[in-house]
């Protein structure tokens, strides 16, 4: 992953464009503050396609589960939650 900041973002749109179609990926920085990332749309689509919704909402029906499901002593049954792996991107 490249680092650029807005200015210079600015100056090389069109270089950097073409890198982040070819596969890279950019933060891009604002007075040194992190913004936003420019990442190819394969690797968008990727990561917040139905897979990612399907996670979010196995996630919340855990969370659902876990709030609903104590003992009598207020501590959580957590063998009967079921877990699930999901691939996850790094950049």
């Amino acid at each position: 992953m490249k680092s650029i900041n807005v200015n210079e973002l600015q100056n090389k749109i069109s270089q950097v464009m073409r890198e982040v179609e070819a596969g890279e990926v950019y933060q891009v920085s604002r007075y040194s503050k992190p913004l936003a990332f420019l990442v190819p749309k394969k690797e968008f689509e990727s990561i917040s396609g139905e897979g990612c919704k399907k996670c979010v909402s196995d996630l919340r029906n855990i969370a659902n589960k876990l709030k609903t499901e104590k003992s009598p002593q207020g501590q959580l049954k957590l063998e009967k939650v079921k877990t699930v792996n999901y691939k996850t991107k790094n950049f």
